[in-house]
């Protein structure tokens, strides 16, 4: 290990990871029951890093802790007892509240990389028939500290880093251009110094070894980022020929079942706010092509304590609006709806940082054709940008051109039944970016809201 990373090492030896405000929830939720259910509290510990990370080093670092030091959650939990669950609901950080704006948003992407490649990890010891599949499970979910506690105390620097990245520099190439080291270097040294599994060290890629277990961590980590930035680019479909080798298996059968595995980690971590790449297989949303019965009699919507009926849909995309502003970093955010007549689409909830102009003004006659009427027609999503303005500007009315952003803004229409009904709308003010990535975010956050309201 470099000069460099031993004073990485050093200056995040005691740092504490922060916790997912929804998996603290669950947590307190589970405390609260009448009796504690071991293996539904490791379930929900187990698919957060900075909640599982805390458990391991507590265990590990009891005065009569075993030499080897414990690489499930589940087992480590019966064992260490539920006053350090209680007392890490007491201390830990909820990231939402230590983190804002991209800081928030790189640790997001870290922990939901990590909780991806847990689940492609333990798919390959199932495949493997490895009985200890919970060991390389821990062992990815646990492989990027180094990004995570930079993340966490470091944010700028970390933000250099994917900035060098994204302009075409190797991963490693840009954190030793600054931090001297690579982030390998860095997650191996505190793997020693928080005493973590063995298996979280060897797989970093630095000892060379090709022994299966470490090489399903390193490749489930691999197949998760890659697939983080998109299915269809170069890394991504390398990670797959790697994928089909270690498998031994045709290119098309790795893929179909890698696909699989996205879908499986996407059930399973949807109710976190992570972003899904498996929506991303996905590039249009397909309207049924049968008659859709009739819905069921429903229940009448419940009532607030002033007596007024709360509206289940109002809920369900107000809180879609604000997942947009707090998780994707946009600034303003915005539900238009169609009107009975379908000549008109309105501004009906709205969300907005911004103190310039308000989207709540928004509001298109349909008579006359115009982008918002192609979009309409039928299921899809745009990114307006500077690319494609020549395009879509003549399309949206002369009176909306300073009230949105018609040069950096994201629009997706909102089917139900195979009828529309309205459209999402995101952008970052009146002359603010937006990135590829918060594009592909956007419709997966809005794709899971139209799935909800279906």
């Amino acid at each position: 290990m470099s000069q460099a990373a031993y004073q990485w090492v050093d200056r995040l030896t005691y740092e504490t990871l922060p916790v997912l405000r929804r998996t603290m929830t669950q947590v307190r939720d589970l405390l609260n029951q009448a009796s504690v259910n071991h293996s539904s509290l490791a379930e929900v510990i187990a698919r957060d890093p900075g909640f599982s990370l805390y458990i391991i080093r507590q265990f590990n670092n009891m005065p009569n802790a075993p030499k080897e030091p414990v690489s499930k959650i589940a087992l480590a939990l019966p064992l260490l007892g539920m006053g350090q669950v209680e007392q890490a609901c007491r201390t830990l950080a909820c990231l939402e509240d230590r983190l804002q704006g991209p800081p928030r948003h790189g640790l997001v992407d870290c922990y939901s990389r990590a909780a991806h490649a847990s689940i492609y990890a333990n798919a390959l010891a199932v495949r493997r028939k490895d009985h200890e599949e919970g060991v390389v499970y821990t062992a990815a979910l646990l492989h990027d500290i180094g990004e995570m506690a930079l993340w966490s105390s470091e944010p700028d620097l970390m933000r250099q880093i994917l900035s060098r990245v994204l302009k075409g520099d190797g991963r490693e190439d840009a954190a030793m251009a600054v931090l001297g080291c690579t982030l390998e270097e860095i997650s191996s040294g505190l793997s020693e110094a928080w005493h973590l599994p063995e298996l979280v060290r060897i797989a970093q890629g630095l000892s060379n070894s090709y022994l299966p277990r470490p090489l399903s961590v390193m490749l489930a980590s691999t197949l998760a980022r890659e697939s983080s930035l998109g299915w269809q680019q170069p890394r991504t479909l390398d990670s797959l020929e790697l994928l089909a080798e270690f498998l031994e298996i045709p290119i098309d059968q790795a893929s179909a079942w890698f696909h699989q595995q996205a879908a499986e980690a996407a059930r399973r971590l949807q109710k976190l706010p992570f972003p899904l790449p498996a929506f991303h297989l996905i590039h249009d949303i397909t309207p049924p092509t049968e008659p859709v019965p009739a819905a069921e009699p429903k229940p009448a919507p419940p009532k607030t304590a002033s007596g007024k009926t709360t509206n289940p849909l109002q809920k369900l995309i107000t809180a879609t609006l604000q997942q947009i502003r707090s998780e994707i970093d946009l600034q303003r955010a915005m539900f238009a709806m169609l009107n009975t007549e379908k000549t008109e689409l309105r501004a009906r909830l709205v969300t907005e940082a911004t103190a310039e102009t308000s989207l709540k003004g928004f509001r298109v006659e349909l008579a006359s054709p115009s982008l918002f009427n192609l979009l309409l027609k039928k299921p899809q999503a745009v990114h307006l940008n500077p690319s494609n303005e020549e395009k879509f500007r003549h399309l949206i009315p002369s009176y909306l051109q300073d009230l949105i952003n018609p040069q950096q803004c994201l629009i997706m229409s909102v089917f139900l039944r195979n009828k529309p009904i309205g459209l999402f709308y995101a952008d970052n003010g009146p002359k603010g970016l937006i990135t590829p990535r918060q594009f592909a975010n956007f419709k997966a956050v809005c794709q899971r809201a139209i799935k909800d309201l279906s």
